[in-house]
């Protein structure tokens, strides 16, 4: 790279952009070639609405009937709010999310007609107009909270024709359709609840109009499952608070408890658990209110101040501090029982620009996740969710082109031939693909940048199949025949150069624990052929590649049972023995990997139990693998790929 100009200084070596790497900066004069490269890193800033945070308040009840009205503000600034739109229905007592590009709405209590809502209506944020319907909750109900990070929306509690419920569902945002049930709540039942979020974790403060609750539950928003205990708000609520949250901390205002309506702002910090600490004080007691934020400012509208006393009322609070409420304007009405969002409440996580993508997709924590997380390999860092599988899936195969990474088989929970595709370069959730020609789960897959294949694995009445079956990844279909392994086989680690595809240890038909490498020429179909040797038998482990070395990891031997934290390596590009690489920070089996053409990242899946670990090693040299971050949940028997492996 040439020379660049910051600020007219001229440097020897170009600086690495600072992030965040959505709505960041990159100061100074550069090259059209030098901000190519960075962008392909996935380390140059990128346009987002976080570069002036909207916030939207919807719904609500002006006087005894529900309101469609949707009010914006411009989180940064200060002064009344504009009328953004409508929502497809009147309603109040309602939960709201939103990612940086879409606000979503859901539930509340549609007076007009005397019914619970499951209505979901979204806009995005960008353009001021009407709410169009995104689909249905799981269950109509009235006093849900919504939470939400850049892919996945979550709604929370509620009382339902049935009373106060522990329901919790989530949507995908950038799509639309019905809710899917996410886990429940514990502790308590609850019914207008106060949801907040990180990119990684939702907390619901819990409140309940039957009997008062102080309970804060927890939950991984890329996963889904039951929630957690968290700690405890100061006081036990019957409802009506609002929350909202920075990227670290969450804040509850407002509520209502055995003194009445109430005006305490209180905080937790997100990545930990315990009780909230008191904030300050909101302008006047208020309960049923609504809250939205940007990463620095939380700001509160709208409430009932007293008996049938509504207020128009938002004020604000920096949310790294602590201290009482500011006043920041009016809402064109005085509501109650509205729900507010913002463009910038989940744009700490950065949209996927890397061409060196790495996904994770599926997996088994509590119970079988359609989750796809990704990371960018350049860095280092957490995962983030990408959206999801068709299905709940794990013990499934993966491999990709440069456009395209592909997931097949597993237990979907039973045993499945489906293949699933997501386009890398767009966060969402997978598409169907097409089918497997034998159903099984357990198998691995390599590719180039045109041919996904994939072997092995567990069938019906099949103990390790030795089926090699091929796809096109450009084009949709079902797969076909390639060839058989040297054996039948399972839990095996593959990689690819652009011209092999190598398959590595395993389980074979009789429960042996096995040492062999098998590769095929992927171009080609054909029966495998006898690569050589692991350096130690065992199966569970996984690989990755640069476009001339194999690395395999991890993996266990069930004689003893021993687990191991070896890495092996081989030079695709001959035949022979594994050789000794280094270790993995722990012993690992079931889990994933992936790769740029530099660097492998193993997610480590069981270790001394399940395990959220990333490690990273630099595949050209050797020696022991380094911390590289988190998957957002802990997960085993995921598959993993990347847009940028050596196959391609």
């Amino acid at each position: 790279m040439s020379h660049q100009w910051p600020g007219g200084l001229i440097r020897k070596t170009p600086p690495t952009p600072a992030g965040p790497y959505q709505d960041g900066a990159a100061p100074g004069v550069w090259t059209l070639d030098q901000a190519a490269y960075w962008l392909k890193q996935g380390l140059w800033p990128i346009a987002g609405s976080g570069a002036t945070p909207v916030g939207l308040f919807g719904g609500g009840s002006d006087a005894s009937l529900g309101i469609n009205t949707i009010s914006k503000i411009i989180i940064a600034t200060v002064g009344d709010a504009t009328d953004f739109g409508d929502l497809t229905v009147g309603r109040f007592d309602l939960g709201s999310c939103a990612s940086s590009v879409r606000g979503l709405w859901a539930s509340g209590y549609d007076s007009s007609a005397s019914v619970r809502q499951n209505v979901i209506d979204y806009v995005t944020i960008a353009s001021a107009g009407n709410a169009t319907d995104f689909g249905d909750l799981t269950v109509a109900r009235y006093g849900a909270s919504g939470l939400s990070n850049y892919v996945r929306g979550v709604f929370s509690g509620g009382n339902t024709s049935s009373g106060n419920s522990n329901i919790i569902d989530y949507v995908t945002i950038a799509s639309t359709g019905n809710a899917t049930d996410f886990g429940d709540l514990v502790g308590s039942t609850a019914t207008n609840t106060a949801s907040c979020a990180s990119e990684t974790r939702g907390v619901i403060g819990l409140s309940n109009t039957s009997f008062r609750t102080n309970i804060i539950n927890y939950i991984t928003i890329a996963s889904t499952g039951n929630a957690v205990d968290f700690g405890d708000l100061l006081a036990a609520q019957a409802g009506a608070m609002a929350s909202c949250a920075s990227a670290t901390r969450g804040l509850f205002a407002g509520g209502n408890t055995t003194a009445g309506t109430i005006n305490v702002i209180q905080y937790i910090t997100i990545a930990t658990t315990g009780n909230a600490i008191d904030f300050g004080d909101l302008i006047q007691n208020t309960r049923y209110l609504a809250a939205c934020s940007s990463d620095t400012r939380g700001v509160f509208a709208g409430g009932d101040i007293g008996i049938s006393t509504k207020t128009n009322v938002i004020q604000y609070v920096t949310i790294a501090s602590t201290g009482n409420a500011t006043d920041f304007g009016d809402l064109p009405t005085a509501t109650q029982g509205l729900a507010g969002c913002s463009s910038a409440a989940a744009a700490v996580q950065p949209t996927p620009t890397s061409s060196q993508m790495g996904l994770f997709g599926g997996g088994y924590t509590a119970s079988e996740q359609a989750s796809i997380q990704y990371i960018n390999i350049a860095t280092t860092g957490n995962a983030y969710l990408f959206g999801s599988l068709t299905t709940v899936a794990y013990t499934l195969g993966a491999c990709a082109s440069s456009t395209r990474g592909i997931f097949g088989g597993g237990l979907r929970p039973g045993i499945s031939n489906v293949i699933d595709y997501v386009t890398i370069s767009s966060i969402g959730n997978a598409i169907d693909f097409g089918d497997l020609i034998q159903a099984r789960y357990y198998l691995s897959g390599c590719s180039n940048e045109t041919r996904g294949v994939f072997a092995g694995g567990v069938a019906s009445g099949v103990n390790g199949s030795n089926v090699i079956d091929y796809i096109t990844i450009a084009s949709v279909g079902n797969a076909t025949d390639f060839g058989d392994l040297t054996g039948g086989n399972q839990r095996m680690g593959s990689c690819s150069s652009t011209t092999r595809g190598v398959w590595a240890g395993g389980q074979g038909t009789g429960s042996s624990n096995l040492n062999r490498i098998d590769y095929i020429t992927i171009a080609s179909t054909g029966n495998a052929t006898n690569f050589g040797d692991l350096t130690v038998a065992r199966f569970a482990l996984s690989g990755c590649s640069s476009s001339t070395r194999g690395v395999f990891g991890g993996g266990v031997n069930d004689v003893s049972p021993t687990y191991y934290n070896v890495i092996d390596y081989i030079t695709i590009a001959s035949t022979g023995n594994a050789t000794d690489f280094g270790d993995l920070s722990n012993t690992s089996y079931n889990n994933a990997a992936c790769s740029s053409t530099t660097r492998g990242v193993f997610a480590l899946g069981n270790s001394s139990g399940t395990v959220n670990i990333m490690d990273y090693i630099t595949i050209a040299s050797t020696g022991n693998a380094t911390d590289f971050g988190d998957l957002a949940s802990a997960m085993t028997d995921e598959a993993g790929t990347s847009n940028c492996h050596g196959g391609i």
